[in-house]
């Protein structure tokens, strides 16, 4: 596993999808519900605290250099209490995994496959994060590094095709029910957005040639994936309104119907759609790879591959249970999720780096 090293530029990519994921279609009505039409000053608050966000992973690249993020828990925690909160990071992870398969099957089964049973779909999915991860992580940054400046011009083009239809007016007024429905939003964007770039841990800096460049490459990944998704957001209040955006399941996709150019460019929304499916598997594929990694390393097992096949199954129908059904998945996403990621993304890591100076300190102290 450690003769793998992935590029800056993979990096770059990776971060990239990692960063939009689930986010652009499913993300976009709960924001718009929240903040309203200051939802694109939710996702600029949430694109300056990724910051703070980005901060403490590389401060772990820096003082645990070559390790994962379930080897930085064992080590500072100590082998049985780093044991128990690594058990309790696998789960997070497929659990995680689990629910972005039900967000595909959902999608394809609600807006285009209408009569297909959604296990279906998740099964092809799930076969599909099997079969990525039996290639090897190499084949799966290789790939997208094709994809992300495929889906980048997709969907920059499909955004620019649906402006005639926007109206400033949308916008206004702003900022109408003061800061904390801002606030709310952008807590709701950063558990979907930010959070998760602790799966990065579990391939960065240990795969990564350079970690400056690796630091630098996931910076700008992370900023040109945000990019993105202010584009999304901003756009759909200027079509859609917010009403309409809080309103209906996946507003970017529909969205996207609103293209009409002479007649000629139009039912474009499957570009969209496309876009999202490629992203929201790049997430797909870092929870299942995290929680993979980890449980092996947990167990002691030399060779990863050997239990994808099973762990793929199991996800395959946990993604079937996950959600019983789109109002359990809307509430469960705006009411709990911020709390459930937070304690991965976010309490967990400043709890490592403050383990890290205690350490230190005591260290220090014994040997003064």
């Amino acid at each position: 596993m450690c003769k793998i090293r992935i590029t800056n530029h993979q990096i770059f990519a990776l971060t990239v999808g990692l960063t939009n994921g689930s986010a652009i279609l499913v993300i976009s009505a709960s924001v718009a519900g929240l903040a309203k039409q200051d939802s694109w000053i939710s996702m600029l608050f949430t694109i300056v605290f990724g910051f703070l966000e980005i901060w403490l992973i590389c401060f772990l690249w820096n003082h645990y250099p070559g390790l994962t993020f379930v080897e930085m828990i064992r080590q500072i925690f100590g082998k049985w209490f780093g044991s128990v909160i690594t058990i309790a990071f696998l789960y997070f992870c497929f659990l995680s995994d689990a629910q972005v398969i039900w967000y595909i099957g959902n999608f394809i089964t609600s807006q285009a496959m209408l009569e297909t049973p959604p296990y279906i779909v998740n099964m092809i999915f799930s076969a599909t994060i099997v079969i990525a991860l039996l290639y090897g992580l190499e084949a799966i940054a290789r790939s997208y590094e094709i994809f992300i400046y495929i889906i980048s011009f997709l969907f920059v083009l499909s955004m620019i095709f649906v402006l005639p239809n926007a109206r400033i007016e949308n916008l206004q007024p702003v900022f109408e029910e003061g800061l904390i429905p801002v606030l709310k939003g952008s807590t709701l964007l950063s558990s979907f957005v930010i959070f998760p770039f602790v799966l990065l841990i579990m391939i960065f800096p240990a795969k990564a040639d350079n970690t400056f460049k690796a630091m630098k490459s996931f910076v700008k990944g992370y900023l040109w994936g945000g990019f993105l998704l202010f584009t999304s957001i901003l756009i759909s209040v200027l079509v859609l309104g917010s009403t309409i955006t809080a309103n209906i399941q996946y507003p970017v996709f529909v969205l996207a119907q609103e293209i009409n150019l002479a007649n000629i460019f139009t039912r474009l929304e499957f570009i969209v759609a496309g876009v999202w499916i490629i992203t929201v598997l790049t997430k797909g594929i870092f929870y299942f790879y995290a929680g993979l990694i980890g449980l092996a390393q947990l167990i002691e097992l030399k060779d990863h591959k050997k239990i994808i096949l099973p762990l793929g199954l199991i996800i395959f129908v946990m993604s079937g249970v996950v959600f019983p059904d789109a109002t359990y998945q809307s509430a469960w996403d705006s009411l709990v999720w911020p709390f459930f990621a937070a304690t991965f993304g976010l309490i967990l890591p400043i709890v490592m780096a403050a383990g890290f100076y205690i350490k230190k300190w005591v260290f220090n102290r014994h040997k003064g």
